[in-house]
């Protein structure tokens, strides 16, 4: 499967931060990385069966393919499907098969790294902490600090790039050290120390956020 994949019209693609709010929640779950990947590299309308069969030769088999295809099929009709097509990001039925409404929003090498992403063993969890607005920008942020941010800047720099959520950079901080942070440290994308209010990247960075 190739990952190419470009922006709608004639504009630059997005960056992973600057996305329509629907596609964060696209983009959080490997399988539907996956199914974006195959129909932005398909540029045609897809049967289920021809976009099942895509799916399972990209992702890892822990049972019979037979099963597998299963589990891909019921989880594209009952799940995934639905779900993109309440954003208006595809179009499906049953009859007439699957296509993206637009193309996909980020440039080819974000998308590379969101399937690289899904290669990983605790790809869900790694998905669910990055693919967010605010989560995103703050990995980003200390991947371009070469040392260690506190709490403080931290959600004084947030704020200062207008988002919504800090605005009040003390409010900020606060979602920071009980929501964001924990999680993006659980999941291993950086390093936070709760009592010293100290944020650090990892030596072994996220490709997605590099």
């Amino acid at each position: 499967m190739s990952p190419d994949a470009h922006a709608s019209g004639d504009s630059e693609p997005a960056s992973l931060e600057d996305i329509p709010a629907e596609w964060y929640d696209a983009f959080r779950h490997p399988r539907r990385v996956r199914l974006l990947a195959v129909l932005g590299a398909s540029r045609t309308r897809l049967s289920l069966t021809e976009l099942t069969t895509a799916i399972v030769e990209n992702e890892p088999l822990e049972c019979s393919t037979h099963r597998a295809r299963d589990d891909v099929r019921l989880s594209l009709r009952h799940n995934h499907l639905p779900r993109l097509a309440d954003y208006d990001i595809v179009e499906w039925d049953d009859e007439n098969g699957v296509e993206l409404v637009d193309e996909l929003p980020i440039a080819p090498t974000t998308l590379t790294s969101l399937l690289e992403v899904c290669e990983r063993e605790n790809c869900k969890q790694l998905l669910d902490a990055l693919v967010h607005p605010v989560r995103f920008r703050v990995c980003t942020m200390v991947a371009d600090h070469d040392r260690p941010l506190d709490l403080e800047r931290l959600a004084s720099e947030l704020a200062a790039r207008d988002t919504d959520a800090f605005s009040d950079p003390e409010h900020g901080a606060l979602l920071l050290s009980h929501t964001h942070l924990p999680m993006l440290a659980d999941a291993g994308v950086l390093e936070f120390d709760h009592e010293a209010g100290v944020v650090a990247g990892r030596e072994q960075a996220i490709p997605l956020v590099q």
